[in-house]
Formats: C-alpha cells, sequence, structure tokens
C-alpha cells in the first residue's frame, strides 16, 4: 500500500504537467484570452513548481515529512478546483502558478519515502514501479485531458483532481510513517535568489521561441537576472553550507552529480517522444486521433514491460551495465524513427517507440536508485529534491531545445528545397502535367507552395530525432562514474 500511495501522488503531480495542452485553445475562447496569453497557464506551472522542488528537503525537515504530503496534497486539490472556477485569464494563470507551488513537494517526497522504506536489494524493483508514474503522467495527461474536454468540459482538467487528491489524502493518513519536524533556520534571501533564478529561467525558456530568443529585450532580460541570481546564488550557498534553502554540497558526490546527469538528458529523451509524436502522426502522416492514441499506447506497454526487466537487467548485469543497455536501447529507437517516411504505417511507427521507451525504463528506476546509495538516510530529503529540480530543468530544456530546432530546420530546409527548385528542369514539368497543374494555372504556387512546407517540416522532424539519437548514446559514458559494489548485482539478485 505505501507503494500504491507513492505511486498515485506522483502521478497527481505528473499528469497536470501535461493534462491541458490539448485544452488550451478551448480555455482561450472561453476565457476571452489570446493564444499567447494562454500559454501562460502551462508557463505558470511549470515555473511554481521548479521553485519548490528543489527546496523540498529543506521543506521536510521544517514540517516533517508526512505534514510537508498532507499540505501538498490539500493544496493541489483546492488550487485544482480554483483552476476550474477561474473566470479569466489572470485568475487562472494566478491558481496555476499555486497549483504548481503545491505540486513540487510530491514527486520528491514519494520518491524519499519509498526509498526510506524499502531495503536496499529490493530498491531497484520497488522504484521501478514508482517510475511509472513519473514516466506516465506526462504520456497519459493529453489523452486523459482530450477525452475529459471533448465529453465534459475543460474545467474538469482541473476538477478530477479532487477526488484523487481525497484518495491520496486518505493514503497518506493511513501508510505514511510522520518524521518529526526539526529546528531549521530558513535562508530568505537565499530563497528569493532562487525563485528569481528558476522563475526567469523557466520564462524565458518557455516563451523564447515565441519572441525569437535573443532578438527579444525580454528574453536577454530574463537570462541575465537568472545567470546573475544563479552565480549569486551558489556562492552564498558556498559560504553558508549547509544553512542554505538546498544543499549543493551534495553534487560533490560524483555518484550523485552523475546521476542527476544522467537523469537529465534520459528525460530530454523522452519528453522529445511525447513532443513529436502527435505532430508526426497527425500533421504529417495524417492519422486519426485514434490511430495515433493506439500507437503511444503501444509505448506505453513497452515503458511497463521494461520497468519490469529493469531489476532483474541489474541483477545479471549489475546497475552500471544495465544502465548503458538502456541507454544504448534508447539511442537505437531514435536512431530507427528516424529512419520513417511519409508512407510509414503504424506498425513501424510502433517499433521505434516502444524501443524508446522500453529503455528509458530500464534506465530510469535504476539511477533514481543509485543516485541515493551514496547518500546518509538524513540526507534524502534534499536528495530527492535536488535529483528531481535537475530532472525538471531537464525537461524544460530539452522540450525548448526540441521545438527550436524544429522550427530553425523547418525554415533552412524550405530555404533549400525551395532555392534549388527549377522550373526549366523536365522532372518539374513531369510532376505537373501528373498534377494537372501548369506555370499559368492559379493554384500551382499554392500547390508546391504545401509540399514544400510538408517536406521541409518532416525533414526536421527526422533531423531531430537523430539529434536525441545521440544525445542518448552521450548519456553512456557517465555511467562510469557511478560507484557501484563489485558485489551488487549478488546482492540484488538475493
Amino acid at each position: 500500500m505505501l507503494v500504491v500511495t507513492t505511486l498515485l501522488v506522483s502521478i497527481m503531480a505528473t499528469v497536470d504537467m501535461s493534462i491541458v495542452t490539448v485544452a488550451l485553445p478551448y480555455m482561450a475562447g472561453n476565457l476571452g484570452a489570446t493564444p499567447d496569453e494562454i500559454t501562460w497557464v502551462v508557463t505558470a506551472f511549470t515555473a511554481g513548481q521548479a521553485i519548490i522542488i528543489g527546496i523540498t528537503g529543506h521543506l521536510s525537515r521544517l514540517l516533517g515529512r508526512k505534514r510537508l504530503a498532507i499540505v501538498a496534497v490539500v493544496g493541489f486539490a483546492l488550487m485544482s478546483a480554483a483552476c476550474g472556477l477561474a473566470a479569466s485569464i489572470d485568475q487562472i494563470v494566478f491558481f496555476r502558478f499555486l497549483q504548481g507551488l503545491f505540486s513540487g513537494p510530491l514527486i520528491p517526497i514519494s520518491q524519499s519515502i519509498l526509498v526510506d522504506a524499502v531495503p536496499g536489494k529490493d530498491r531497484n524493483r520497488f522504484l521501478s514501479i514508482w517510475s511509472m508514474g513519473v514516466v506516465g503522467g506526462p504520456a497519459i495527461g493529453p489523452a486523459l485531458g482530450g477525452y475529459l474536454v471533448n465529453e465534459l468540459d475543460w474545467r474538469w482538467n482541473f476538477w478530477i483532481n479532487l477526488p484523487i487528491g481525497v484518495l491520496a489524502l486518505v493514503l497518506i493518513s493511513r501508510f505514511i510513517r510522520p518524521v518529526a519536524s526539526r529546528q531549521v533556520k530558513t535562508d530568505w534571501p537565499g530563497l528569493v535568489l532562487l525563485a528569481m533564478f528558476l522563475v526567469s529561467l523557466q520564462v524565458a525558456l518557455d516563451q523564447g521561441n515565441r519572441l525569437d530568443w535573443f532578438s527579444s529585450h525580454a528574453i536577454v532580460t530574463l537570462f541575465i537576472l537568472a545567470a546573475g541570481s544563479f552565480v549569486a546564488f551558489a556562492g552564498r550557498g558556498m559560504l553558508i553550507g549547509e544553512d542554505n534553502v538546498i544543499r549543493l554540497n551534495l553534487l560533490s558526490n560524483l555518484n550523485f552529480a552523475a546521476c542527476c546527469l544522467l537523469i537529465a538528458i534520459i528525460s530530454s529523451a523522452f519528453l522529445g517522444l511525447l513532443v513529436l509524436s502527435p505532430q508526426l502522426f497527425s500533421d504529417y502522416l495524417g492519422w486519426s486521433v485514434l490511430t495515433s492514441g493506439l500507437v503511444i499506447g503501444s509505448y506505453g506497454i513497452a515503458a511497463i514491460a521494461g520497468s519490469l526487466c529493469s531489476s532483474h537487467l541489474a541483477a545479471l548485469l549489475g546497475a552500471r551495465a544495465a544502465i548503458a543497455l538502456g541507454c544504448l536501447i534508447l539511442s537505437g529507437g531514435w536512431f530507427l524513427f528516424s529512419r520513417i517516411n511519409l508512407d510509414t504505417g503504424p506498425a513501424q511507427a510502433m517499433v521505434p517507440g516502444m524501443m524508446i521507451d522500453f529503455g528509458l525504463m530500464i534506465a530510469f528506476p535504476l539511477i533514481a536508485s543509485q543516485a541515493f546509495s551514496g547518500l546518509r538516510p538524513d540526507l534524502r530529503d534534499e536528495g530527492a529534491g535536488l535529483f528531481n529540480l535537475i530532472k525538471t530543468l531537464g525537461f524544460s530544456l530539452g522540450v525548448t531545445f526540441l521545438t527550436t530546432m524544429i522550427y530553425r530546420a523547418t525554415q533552412s530546409n524550405w530555404n533549400r528545397y525551395a532555392g534549388n527548385l527549377d522550373p526549366t528542369a523536365p522532372a518539374y514539368e513531369y510532376f505537373l502535367q501528373y498534377t494537372g497543374y501548369t506555370d499559368g494555372t492559379a493554384g500551382t504556387g499554392a500547390l508546391l507552395t504545401g509540399i514544400l512546407g510538408q517536406q521541409a517540416g518532416f525533414l526536421s522532424l527526422v533531423q531531430v530525432m537523430e539529434v536525441m539519437a545521440v544525445l542518448a548514446l552521450c548519456a553512456i559514458p557517465l555511467t562510469l562514474l557511478l560507484k557501484v559494489p563489485r558485489k551488487a548485482a549478488v546482492t540484488a539478485s538475493k
């Protein structure tokens, strides 16, 4: 029941990262917001979540682990209700920010609870189950959100959290062991600097592509503010040591730091699949929503299979080799995905996506477990907060990198294809004859523009997939930094 409790809490927090994405156009129409304004519904949530994730350890010491979990769940449910009742864009952005604040502790606190409750030899197996919530939440969010919008109303994207929150509250009260709070001092200047860094960075990443990045004075200002506040926060943290709201000295543990970097890389590769798949299937391959949903659903089945195999592979090969194997399968899936074309069918698209999720779920729980192998029990809450903060930043950086690269690559490919278009070439004339158009036909320009746009956009997706394959390969050398006991595999098998 403790596993069920932590799994439910993690799913509740991660689903809301993506559940509103399909509802944004409906929300904009209902609230009278422009397309630019409605994107702040997503930005406000991620900014609020990022602030609190990192200081979960400090809040756990201040309130006690169980009390913090209860406060977070109650606050999250209440802010969800407020979001569903919002009557204007300003109100929903404000409540979404508060919802993000309350959701921040849920993932790291559920992870540290499970790590403390399960002995080291069984930890990989139980974290594999927990990881399904962390990875599965963002995956099922758009599907669940689309269903609620079609069948009920966009406001149910938020109200659905109320019964889930009540159930989570009952489970937390019944099955989570209370840990006493401690007398701690809050470093308020450090907290302000951290909030400035995370909010300015998150807003710059979310809004940068829309405002054309460094051509925008607002984006430049945000990046300068983020860099300055981070330097000040890190410098202050080194001076005051353990009194800082985030114990940055945990990163001096090479094993923990390598795990944080690994999780950021593979998280980016995973979110790439969530970003690219819907666009690829609907816009370029022309599949129906049902077909796309079935194909993406098959990826979830592969993720479950990977999580079930994870601990067994660690027992057989050792944690380091099993993580490297997961990254290799992840990279192979992306490379295979990059070989598709516009005639690809559902069966062909299933295999690479299933490889990606299978490889991810082999590596993810092992990295989550390995990160805590060298930390003292009293540092696990702080470690979980910092670990998940870096994972969240990896999510944000990965999505920003993908969307920017797709946009830039599409422009570049368009210019290259259009520049090579030769009206005097025989192939050009044959093509127009085949389609029934001529140079003088009114629709010729629109026809060629549509074809060039489709080819340029599809090629940009393929190029991004190749980059994702290389990124996953780059994670493999980091496994050499992990400090795995020589007999870890034997211990795990017992």
